[in-house]
């Protein structure tokens, strides 16, 4: 009976996972790259924001750490792929509190140049999560069922993470 219930809930947290990244965090990540803020409000920043970022980072990192990649067995894209996000989403763990830490806190590292560096990769590497994450949303969710759908998708994503990319380092450049 145990294992039928964690089962279940490890269904819904999935699910979930999957939902706050690609609807609140993407949505963020989206008008952030432009430069601009999503939520004027504090209250709105706590609940569309921080906590599903909370969520969606300690869910990814037990994702990761419960993760048996086998790329050396099976090295297919899609397994490549599978190892970028879990990559990716760890190396924005230390990106975002360095982040955090100069916006909203004024840390002292905000004009240093390794610091410019990191912010330039943490660009790439979140937007790249973001993509690849798109991909893996829209099969979790039925969207993308059949090998032509998800062929075009992965255009579709690709697509998405080099315009993102761009725009989001062109910004960077201009601020």
């Amino acid at each position: 009976m145990s294992d039928a219930r964690t089962c279940c809930s490890q269904f819904w947290l999935r699910k979930l996972h999957s939902l706050t990244g690609f609807l609140f965090l993407g949505y963020f990540l989206c008008l952030h790259v432009r430069g601009e803020g999503a939520y004027d409000s504090t209250v709105l920043r706590i609940l569309f924001l921080y906590l599903p970022l909370l969520f969606h980072g300690a869910y990814g990192c037990y994702i990761t750490w419960e993760a048996s990649p086998n790329l050396g067995r099976y090295p297919w894209v899609r397994n490549g792929m599978y190892v970028a996000q879990r990559v990716t989403g760890l190396l924005l763990v230390p990106f975002l509190l360095l982040h955090l830490g100069a916006m909203l806190w004024g840390a002292g590292y905000g004009d240093a140049g390794w610091y410019l560096a990191v912010w330039y990769a943490g660009v790439v590497v979140a937007v790249f999560h973001l993509a690849n994450g798109l991909f893996g949303t829209f099969i979790d969710w039925g969207v993308t069922v059949g090998p032509h759908s998800q062929r075009v998708f992965v255009g579709v994503s690709f697509l998405a993470f080099f315009v993102l990319s761009a725009y989001g380092l062109y910004t960077l450049a201009q601020w």
